[in-house]
């Protein structure tokens, strides 16, 4: 029809130019398209269908009227890691009668990509996308952000190719490997409480190598130090003179560090890898205007000796050292093959860290003198820093109101804030940048001078602290750790 309105114009010699073609909106050519998907109720075995050479059916086409014959229907599966789908991966269907199916290794990967490594069954939050294509063309029916049927799937996975626990242990041995299970030590993940070893399988423990002998150990899972089985526990096979690195295996002899002092041996239960670090108590995050006065550092500090957090100020470029002394032995430095990224407010920048000699130098993302929110991974070697361009008092007694927040006004050196004349309500709390993301909260400590002191640390969102209503000074100390609050 088109072309036949386009010769028409053409025809037409009084037109000093025709009519440019127009093409149909391919939308509204498919909008009387009616489609529609229901659910399959059962959990799909993902074994057994591999075992039958089976695909798995994820949802059933009920209706599809008005389709154009000459285009081909394809139907895309979405999974998420939650109900907000808030990372997902896309698989593509294939439409067998009214069936939508998909290959259950591929399903399989998809949800070790997005929810879990972790064999099981799972509810599988998914939902789907429908086209019309026709050769190079491919439209998407109910527009650019239609889905039809979000459903959770229930899924059984394939299970591990090794079996991964959530908790490993630091045995101590002697130089024979008899291990000593009195004085086995949990080792922590290294990406927090709490974590499944199959999709975080690094693990990380901080001990003391004594001299003159050293350090002997093995590795051993939770189950095979609690039944105490010598057989499982995991040698180490080292691949340097020190012992500080090599793989791991229940074949592999006793592991022996040599090296005096505190260490850190982190895993990769994954990879069957073990490395073995010196612990450092804390890191030094120096900066223009405080290389030369190294007490003058505001310190990262750590409980597990795998992450390191705290406030600092930094001035452009700063140098994370492993020691009060910036031309140290350890200087992190940026990793510039892998760099770093910034957020859409400008105010946080996260990147990888080297002590490699090609290292780049660390800079912020906010120019200038200012206060920051750093964390250090050292076992990831990742680093994250905010901005914390302002600091008010927010609370009961201003009505939780951002805009009416009392300011705090920062030392020279940034290590304490203050504010007079502030009224505080029953609750408040310090609120960070004027907005709700970052905040310093924890609990009231005794005071013996009359004053109402707190120790505080970063919070994103949590509880607020409590007090008796008043006007007061409010100040904040950041000088050592814990940081505190102190109303006078």
């Amino acid at each position: 029809m088109a072309l036949t309105v386009v010769m028409a114009a053409c025809d037409d010699f009084e037109l000093p130019n025709p009519p440019g073609q127009t093409n149909p909106d391919p939308e509204a050519y498919f909008a009387d398209t009616d489609f529609a998907l229901a659910p399959v109720s059962e959990t799909l075995m993902l074994t057994e269908a591999t075992e039958a050479n089976h695909f798995v059916t994820v949802a059933n086409i009920t209706t599809l009227q008005n389709f154009p014959a000459d285009y081909t229907l394809e139907v895309d599966m979405e999974i998420g890691n939650n109900a907000q789908f808030a990372k997902t991966t896309t698989v593509a269907t294939t439409i067998d009668g009214n069936a939508l199916t998909i290959d259950p290794s591929i399903l399989n990967g998809a949800i070790r990509d997005v929810v879990t490594k972790a064999p099981g069954t799972y509810g599988i939050d998914s939902r789907f996308v429908a086209y019309a294509a026709k050769g190079n063309t491919r439209v998407r029916l109910g527009g650019v952000n239609n889905y039809y049927l979000t459903e959770v799937l229930s899924v059984k996975t394939f299970e591990a190719d090794k079996v991964i626990e959530n908790v490993y242990y630091v045995v101590p041995c002697d130089a024979a490997g008899t291990p000593d299970w009195a004085g086995a030590k949990a080792m922590n993940n290294t990406s927090g409480a709490n974590m499944v070893g199959y999709d975080y399988p690094e693990f990380a423990l901080k001990v003391e190598s004594p001299t003159p002998d050293g350090y002997y150990f093995k590795i051993g899972a939770k189950s095979v130090v609690e039944a105490k089985d010598a057989s499982q526990l995991l040698g180490v096979n080292i691949s340097d003179e020190q012992g500080m690195h090599g793989k791991l295996g229940a074949s592999y002899e006793v592991g022996h560090v040599s090296i005096t002092g505190d260490v850190l041996i982190t895993i990769n239960v994954e990879l069957d890898s073990y490395d073995v670090s010196y612990a450092f108590e804390a890191l030094y995050p120096f900066t223009s205007g405080n290389t030369s006065k190294p007490g003058d550092v505001m310190l990262l500090y750590t409980d597990n000796y795998i992450s390191y957090s705290g406030v600092a100020m930094l001035n452009t470029v700063w140098y994370c050292a492993a020691q009060p002394d910036y031309k140290g032995a350890v200087v992190f430095k940026q990793d510039t093959e892998l760099g770093f990224e910034d957020s859409e407010d400008g105010l946080t920048r996260t990147g990888a860290l080297t002590t490699s000699a090609d290292g780049g130098r660390l800079e912020v993302p906010v120019r200038g003198k200012h206060l920051f929110y750093i964390d250090v991974n050292l076992v990831q070697l990742t680093y994250s820093l905010t901005c914390l361009q302002t600091l008010s008092v927010i609370g009961d007694g201003n009505g939780w109101d951002l805009a009416t927040a009392a300011p705090l006004t920062p030392s020279a050196d940034f290590k304490t804030w203050t504010a007079e004349g502030v009224v505080i309500g029953n609750e408040f709390k310090i609120n960070a940048n004027g907005a709700w993301a970052i905040g310093f909260s924890g609990t009231s400590v005794p005071d013996t001078t009359g004053k109402q002191v707190y120790e505080v640390h970063k919070q994103d969102g949590g509880d607020n602290l409590h007090a008796t209503p008043g006007t007061y000074k409010v100040t904040v100390n950041f000088s050592a750790y814990p940081y505190t609050v102190t109303l006078e």
